[in-house]
């Protein structure tokens, strides 16, 4: 009983924790310029084969960072397909690798047959090459030529996906001079420039009408925003709070991995994925658990955690600690008021 009336008290705690981890900051795809060299990469491929870029020197590498389950990195996996078969690029030695952190499995390929998928897909469990080459969002592309050089870095899925990796994939080849590339390339960014402010603006909106409770309208205006620039992590943040609030929680937590995946220590986008797990409960309640503890190791005073451990002991039947756990998110949100 002392569990229900705490929680009947901290009833005002749990929308707060729904609705108040928003923000997270957002990152470019890798901070290596044209002609840096490329951080090597040993992992291991699905079949636990060790594969390492520095032993492809000589070939020109595509690397594609992002998951198997995601639609618009199976999306960018296709496209890559198809242009790798343009007869400028035919006779050159081209190797895409798929890095994921997700582990895919045989059924998962089969599922996936369709889709394009790299032959080479390899595990990222600890996020090491997504953390080297500073991925801020699915999909990423790194082009890097025979010499183990970086030629370009493309973030997200945008209209000129394929152009760009081919032009710099031609550049890679020596088919297109550094000038034509960059003359290219300019042209791209002024277009991609003014789509993102676009977006940013439309996703502002999309934040005001979910403020306003007009839920579905805002998940099409985010998806709208998507579509124009699909690197604004603190509008997936939020699209994935709103998801929760919706209890559609498989899209809830594309949007949180889609932060962690460009900001893995994101405590916003981790909480929102421990919701998640907390809401379905059963075996995931231990990754929640462990995740929140983390957080609350290093961040005591996160009211929001200490909430959400709270839920979490609650369904593994431990009344006194999650009635422990609600009473100091309460505290420390009456300290934060009177503080204010």
């Amino acid at each position: 009983m002392i569990v229900l009336a705490d929680r009947l008290c901290f009833a005002s705690i749990g929308l707060l924790a729904l609705i108040g981890i928003f923000a997270a900051p957002a990152g470019a795809v890798t901070n290596l310029t044209r002609g840096a060299d490329a951080p090597p990469i040993t992992l291991n491929d699905m079949g636990g084969a060790e594969l390492s870029t520095a032993k492809l020197r000589g070939q020109v590498i595509v690397l594609v960072f992002g998951e198997a389950y995601h639609e618009k990195t199976r999306q960018a996996c296709q496209e890559l397909d198809a242009l790798l078969r343009d007869p400028r690029l035919r006779e050159q030695t081209i190797t895409p690798l798929l890095i994921v952190t997700q582990r895919v499995t045989a059924e998962d390929l089969k599922n996936y047959a369709a889709d394009k998928l790299p032959s080479s897909i390899l595990h990222d469990a600890a996020r090491s090459a997504f953390g080297a080459y500073q991925v801020a969002v699915m999909p990423s592309a790194v082009v890097i030529d025979r010499q183990g050089k970086v030629v370009h870095a493309i973030a997200g899925l945008s209209e000129r996906f394929s152009d760009t990796i081919t032009d710099s994939l031609l550049l890679a080849a020596g088919k297109l001079s550094p000038e034509k590339f960059e003359q290219s390339l300019a042209g791209q960014t002024a277009a991609a420039s003014e789509q993102s402010i676009r977006a940013e603006r439309i996703a502002l909106l999309a934040k005001q009408l979910a403020s306003r409770g007009l839920d579905d309208m805002a998940v099409e205006k985010y998806t709208e925003a998507f579509k124009l620039d699909p690197t604004l992590l603190p509008a997936h943040q939020q699209l994935g709070m709103l998801l929760l609030r919706q209890r559609r929680l498989a899209e809830a937590e594309k949007e949180f991995r889609t932060v962690l995946a460009g900001n893995a220590k994101s405590m916003q986008a981790t909480l929102g994925l421990a919701y998640v797990q907390t809401l379905r409960g059963g075996a995931e309640l231990n990754e929640a658990e462990r995740s929140v503890r983390d957080i609350l190791a290093k961040n005591p005073a996160q009211s929001r955690a200490h909430y959400l451990l709270g839920l979490i002991l609650e369904q593994k039947h431990k009344p006194e600690d999650a009635a422990a756990s609600f009473k100091k998110a309460a505290q420390l949100l009456l300290e934060r008021s009177e503080q204010e």
